[in-house]
């Protein structure tokens, strides 16, 4: 492998890894959440957590291993913890993990887009558009 990306807690990762049976060699692709990095420089691991079937199968890769072929980063992770361990117990929508390219700002209006005004026709009729009437319970 010859670039080795930044992986830190939450990324989504795919890790593909040679396996050798007999004289043929393929890679076997491994995707899921990086749950905990660990150790420096050459020690370097981390812990990729994935469930199957309903079942949570976790696997620890050396950073630096010659049976790694290449990582990619599919999603980048906003976490608050170093070790997200707690995703053990957790899970469906519960494991879920916000995407880090999101701010709460992006999503507002900003101060100089104004919205359009509505159209005399619709201000004399009373009607908007169509699918957007309200009820009124009595």
């Amino acid at each position: 492998m010859d670039k080795i990306p930044d992986i830190r807690p939450g990324d989504l990762v795919k890790v593909y890894t040679k396996i050798i049976e007999g004289d043929k060699e393929r890679l076997a692709p491994f995707q899921g959440v990086v749950i905990k990095v660990k150790g420096s420089d050459i020690a370097k691991t981390f812990t990729v957590r994935k469930v199957s079937a309903g079942i949570g199968i976790e696997r620890i890769f050396p950073i630096h291993s010659p049976m790694i072929a290449r990582i990619e980063i599919k999603k980048k992770g906003r976490v608050r913890r170093a070790k997200l361990t707690y995703l053990r117990q957790r899970k469906g929508r519960r494991m879920k993990i916000r995407e880090a390219g999101f701010t709460a700002a992006a999503t507002q209006e900003e101060p100089g887009e104004a919205v359009p005004p509505a159209s005399d026709a619709e201000e004399k009729t009373g009607e908007g558009t169509p699918g957007s009437e309200t009820v009124e319970k009595v």
